[in-house]
């Protein structure tokens, strides 16, 4: 079944390459990292004779997750070289931007997954242990490792009830591929589960809790710093109006999110509300301004704050791994990806700010964190489904209403957020302590 996947693979890459390049001419997409996938790495990657842990994580949340973990295992292991993959643009920054202290050169993208290619990754690496976060499975990676006894380690993982589902169709390859892991830590109770319920050896999989709860905002003089940046170019505390931030917004969201706009603003006394758009993915950036312009709004861009003529309505944050800095500037905090069949986005940073969430009915890929959030009344869900815009729109304006001119409710949703983190701190160290063990073992070994 290995080779079939293999086949398949190599087929989708052969039938994909022309959009590939499509997109890296029109977007800028993909061009950057195509070689590297390919397996020409930077010289500076090459074994050094180190030991090495190989983090991959695949985009932006998924890198800043793994934060926590990461300096907790540097100061364990001071002497041991640290690396680190994704598979997006985005994610590729801010692993530059965040990671560069533990080294030079240390940051490339993740392999396609074919043999031969990461077993030239894996050659010229020469890892002693690799950490992927969340539910990326890789066959052909874990076989390579699995043949020069390199243990790989599941970190924070999750497996959606749609996800189970779909593997359970090729539960065969699945415990074949599982035999790769040395553990598997998953973020809950459902995710241990169904990765046990797909072919996960049940004596390697841990409940280890979700490290995302652990990756707070930035402190003292850097939250400061971080906080003016934002704040001088797009004015975020300037005026008496209140502020809507609107992080990770997907394609069919801002439509909605415009017209809820315009009618809050015609609510008594909340004429002056403006709307920050942070839109997931950054090759949507201009697409997204023009929907706002012709949508009868003034615009002015983090990239050109001097763009806008007049006092804008709307703000449009497009830059990468600022949000979680801009929800401090926040009267209320809407996360995307949730008014359609997306599966939602992280809640979690708005809730560092204390900040009242609202949140539309797609939250498959958060579900256990969406029902922490609900049950202790930090989150507001919104009933309307994903083809029911109009009702969205309403619903989401009487939500945005109510919470704006009614400023104890705010304050306790955000109490309640913050007590919800609060409480499932943890993961990040937990995460460190089966890692260290298993990293411990792998460089005896290969000493020995």
């Amino acid at each position: 079944m290995l080779f079939i996947y293999s086949l398949v693979f190599s087929l989708w890459i052969a039938v994909m390459m022309p959009v590939f390049l499509y997109r890296a001419l029109r977007h800028g997409k993909y061009t950057q990292g195509m070689t590297q996938r390919l397996g020409n790495l930077p010289a500076g990657l090459r074994s050094n004779g180190r030991p090495t842990i190989w983090f991959h994580s695949c985009s932006v949340g998924e890198t800043l997750s793994i934060e926590p973990l990461v300096k907790e295992l540097h100061h364990r292991f001071p002497e041991a070289r640290l690396v680190f993959s994704t598979v997006t643009k985005t994610g590729q920054a801010i692993a530059r931007q965040r990671f560069s202290t533990y080294g030079p050169d240390n940051t490339f993208y993740f392999p396609f997954d074919l043999g031969l290619i990461c077993g030239r990754f894996l050659q010229f690496i020469r890892p002693t242990l690799i950490v992927i976060t969340d539910t990326e499975i890789w066959p052909n990676l874990l076989r390579q490792a699995h043949k020069r006894s390199i243990p790989v380690v599941m970190a924070n993982g999750r497996i959606s009830l749609k996800s189970a589902r779909l593997y359970r169709l090729v539960r065969p390859l699945m415990k074949r591929v599982f035999d790769g892991y040395a553990a598997f830590l998953m973020q809950s109770e459902d995710d241990a589960r169904r990765i046990r319920a797909i072919g996960a050896p049940a004596g390697r999989v841990i409940v280890s809790g979700n490290m995302k709860y652990d990756k707070g905002p930035a402190e003292g003089e850097q939250r400061e710093e971080i906080g003016r940046s934002l704040d001088e170019p797009l004015g975020l505390s300037a005026g008496d109006g209140h502020l809507i931030v609107a992080g990770s917004t997907h394609e069919g969201e801002e439509q909605v999110l415009f017209e809820v706009l315009r009618r809050v603003r015609m609510a008594p006394g909340l004429g002056k509300t403006r709307l920050l758009l942070a839109p997931r993915h950054p090759e949507r950036f201009n697409g997204v301004a023009e929907l706002a312009s012709r949508a009868g709004f003034t615009v002015r861009r983090r990239s050109a704050p001097n763009g806008a003529v007049g006092e804008p309505e709307v703000l449009l944050l497009d830059s990468i791994g600022e949000l979680a800095a801009a929800y401090r500037f926040a009267t209320i905090a809407f996360v995307g990806g949730t008014l359609i069949a997306h599966g939602g986005q992280n809640i979690l940073e708005p809730a560092w700010h204390a900040r009242p969430i609202v949140i539309g009915p797609s939250m498959e890929n958060f579900r256990q964190t969406a029902r922490d959030f609900v049950s202790r009344g930090a989150v507001i869900q919104i009933q309307a489904g994903i083809t029911e815009r109009e009702a969205q729109v309403g619903e989401l304006t009487e939500i945005f209403t109510g919470l704006l001119t009614d400023q104890e409710r705010r304050k306790a949703m955000g109490c309640a957020a913050r007590s919800v983190l609060e409480s499932n701190r943890g993961a990040s160290k937990f995460t460190a302590d089966r890692i260290a063990a298993i990293f411990e073992e792998a460089a005896r070994g290969a000493k020995g």
